[in-house]
């Protein structure tokens, strides 16, 4: 959060934060523990403050570090300002009793259409009262990250990968559960079933955009067959390849619980099931605000960890 102007500088409140850790260890590596960011970065943000206020607020030339006369002087403003903060976010929160009843979820877009619908439907079982609204995934998985601890969203779903895990200066704020595990198949039309069976016959390939996690997901299974792929279409959503998958417009790799029912009635054909190597299967996880404390959101969480 973004306090006030310094000259042509913001002062974000976590700078605060830092200041405050460092005072209180003496030392760069036990305070950016603390704070959840690595050494340099803490060392970057302090150096990021006094510039703004124009002073040095530490002497580097002691061990522990201490603070200067400018630092000692600064501390009790600091501490004022995140007190005022912390004191105006649970009286905001107060004002908001409504919210008890609605839990507020965001997810990639794949999951909001084959998963999320599961979701709900359990934790209603024995929240029948609650409300729930959800946003498909379109702003990119750090600001969703922000907005769980800033308290903006209940609930991330989200697939467990590299790309999709919260900075370290966030993380601690930050907890999750296991939901289940998605496979992604590759399937086919069973119009079209027999070009796999000429080795000399391009098949049809509907893939997923690059920016996609999907293709992150699947990257390494398509590779196993790319020499045969011939790309007629391209989608960052899940839903469409599936409905170009249903009109006979080629292969693809989509979630088994979105085709589940197709697969059944062999409207859909799974492409080389005998090769363990072309499923790709993907831990779906929950993420949470730790310090989220409402009584309704400890009960979903408890009945998520024992799903």
């Amino acid at each position: 959060m973004r306090l006030w102007h310094g000259g042509e500088h913001n002062v974000d409140c976590k700078w605060l934060e830092d200041f405050l850790a460092l005072s209180q260890h003496g030392n760069y590596s036990q305070a950016a523990a603390q704070r959840h960011i690595t050494q340099p970065a803490l060392s970057r943000r302090i150096k990021a403050l006094e510039e703004v206020l124009g002073v040095p607020l530490f002497d580097r030339t002691t061990t522990p570090v201490t603070l200067t006369r400018y630092g000692e002087r600064f501390e009790p403003y600091a501490r004022h300002v995140l007190s005022t903060l912390t004191e105006a976010r649970h009286e905001l929160s107060a004002m908001t009793p409504a919210t008890d009843n609605t839990l507020v979820m965001v997810s990639l877009h794949t999951l909001s259409v084959n998963i999320l619908p599961d979701m709900i439907n359990y934790l209603r079982q024995s929240e029948p009262q609650l409300n729930f609204t959800v946003n498909a995934s379109i702003q990119g998985i750090d600001n969703h990250f922000n907005a769980l601890i800033n308290r903006q969203i209940d609930l991330l779903v989200t697939y467990d990968l590299p790309s999709a895990q919260p900075g370290l200066e966030i993380a601690g704020g930050l907890k999750r559960s296991l939901w289940r595990y998605e496979r992604f198949i590759p399937v086919i039309s069973a119009q079209l079933v027999d070009t796999l069976d000429d080795p000399h016959t391009p098949i049809p390939w509907l893939c997923y955009s690059d920016y996609t996690f999907v293709r992150r997901i699947i990257d390494l299974a398509e590779q196993r067959v790319r020499p045969r792929l011939k790309k007629v279409f391209e989608s960052g959503l899940s839903e469409t390849i599936r409905e170009m998958v249903l009109r006979h417009m080629g292969m693809a790799w989509l979630p088994e619980s979105m085709v589940a029912e197709e697969l059944v009635n062999q409207q859909i054909i799974h492409c080389w099931p005998e090769n363990a190597d072309l499923i790709c299967e993907i831990p779906v996880v929950v993420w949470a605000n730790l310090e989220d404390q409402r009584a309704v959101m400890q009960r979903c969480w408890e009945k998520l960890l024992r799903f």
